[in-house]
């Protein structure tokens, strides 16, 4: 059994995902430090500074402003809610 064959095409996904400042994401507030609103993508952490409180567990809309690949952490611009839960 020819091993390369099996497993052609298959990728490893990171547990620390890269950005460039513009991208579009949908994710979720995971929770809050010094009153900030974070994102959380594996280990990867965005920091929204204009969401308001209340949004922990919410699906958003962001974009991103700043990202620095080596630590894995960045800024985004909040661009709506998506659920109305």
């Amino acid at each position: 059994m020819n091993l390369g064959k099996l497993f052609a095409g298959w990728t490893f996904r990171t547990n620390r995902p890269s950005y460039a400042v513009g991208d579009e994401l949908t994710a979720f507030v995971t929770g809050y430090e010094d009153g900030v609103a974070q994102v959380r993508i594996g280990d990867t952490i965005i920091t929204l500074a204009d969401a308001d409180r209340g949004l922990d567990d919410r699906l958003v809309r962001l974009r991103v402003t700043e990202f620095d690949a080596d630590d894995a952490t960045g800024s985004g611009e909040l661009l709506g809610v998506v659920d109305d839960a």
